[in-house]
């Protein structure tokens, strides 16, 4: 009666984890429309940490939830693109024993929900977003139209500066930083000479020279808050000018992002905004100079990890206006404490320096 109860345990477990180790495909699988896309845009959402908000009105929001809900409402409207909404969830095992696949990957072909791919990590110690990288390179639409245009968006946590480990709450072995973002994103790209149009980082303290220089070879533009950003949240309902103005430039549709987010935060924060657009071209010919300049400020000795940035023309010395072209800010301080009175940002972040 004992191994009888074992084995159907047993059994039981090997149907919840299954027994492929990296991805387990789900949902209706349906026969994909195969013409040629306009545009892919990927959603990466981070739920593998402490994510609890709650609205103004009190109302808990978990695990970032109401992002999810408008990647979907974007990606059911995109009628001439490919959306992947990736959904990373902490990793649990069914009785303890056996791992369950509990993240998700949405794939949406011309509006239409072709494939719901339920996955988890086999190696616990992967490079960052290879997992991501390896399903998206499977079922991605090859056929492009010359106009084609790429965008990723990434909503969680700061990515920290260096010594990223336990980003992932359940996964405390990857290392996750900005440089292991930069080289994991490279991986979602169709080819090495393709590139993004445009980089959303979602997250506060993200904003900073060091980020800029190395996501150059990767994107031409990047949105980002230099400080903290509320809640970890960008406006995203902008992409649908894609649809309603083909051919849109990846700064005009950054700039309806970063508006909309502005407007909702003026509205209901006290705290200080900060929103940055960079067109890394135009940033190009500075970066190596500025990130050198306020890298030499922040030694892994000299500052505190996940500490909130200041504005980098805090750094002695810093000559803000020579670090401006290319630069695009949403700015308003704190409506009280001392930075109240400060009337404008380099829209570059920094680590303060420990005392």
């Amino acid at each position: 009666m004992r191994y009888q109860f074992l084995a159907l345990i047993i059994l039981t477990g090997l149907i919840y984890s299954g027994c492929s180790h990296t991805s387990e495909l789900t949902g209706d699988n349906l026969q994909a429309d195969e013409s040629d896309i306009d545009y892919s845009i990927v959603y990466y959402i981070h739920a593998d940490s402490d994510y609890l908000y709650h609205t103004p009105e009190g109302e808990p929001i978990r695990e970032n939830s109401e992002v999810l809900d408008t990647a979907f409402k974007v990606a059911e409207e995109a009628l001439t693109g490919e959306v992947f909404i990736y959904y990373q969830r902490p990793e649990t095992k069914f009785l303890g024993l056996f791992p369950r696949k509990r993240s998700r990957l949405y794939h949406y072909k011309k509006s239409q929900l072709v494939n719901t791919i339920k996955y988890r990590h086999a190696d616990k110690k992967e490079s960052f977003l290879a997992s991501e990288a390896n399903l998206l390179r499977e079922i991605r639409t090859q056929n492009r139209t010359d106009e084609h245009q790429s965008y990723f968006l990434f909503f969680g946590h700061e990515i920290p500066p260096e010594n990223g480990k336990g980003y992932h709450h359940t996964l405390p072995d990857i290392d996750v930083n900005t440089a292991s973002f930069a080289s994991g994103i490279q991986n979602f790209l169709h080819s090495d000479e393709d590139r993004f149009n445009l980089v959303v980082l979602s997250t506060c303290n993200n904003g900073t020279p060091k980020m800029a220089e190395l996501l150059m070879p990767f994107t031409d533009t990047m949105l980002a808050s230099p400080q903290n950003l509320h809640l970890s949240h960008f406006d995203t309902e902008a992409i649908t000018l894609l649809e309603k103005e083909p051919g849109v430039s990846s700064m005009k549709l950054a700039r309806s992002m970063a508006d909309q987010t502005y407007q909702r935060l003026e509205e209901t924060i006290q705290t200080t905004i900060t929103l940055t657009l960079y067109d890394l071209e135009e940033v190009k010919p500075y970066i190596d100079t500025l990130a050198s300049l306020t890298s030499s400020n922040q030694t892994s000795d000299r500052f505190v990890q996940f500490q909130d940035n200041v504005d980098c023309s805090a750094i002695n010395p810093f000559e803000a206006d020579a670090y401006q072209q290319g630069v695009e800010m949403w700015y308003k301080p704190a409506r009280f404490g001392r930075q109240s009175g400060r009337s404008t940002h380099s829209g570059w972040g920094c680590k303060p320096a420990a005392q």
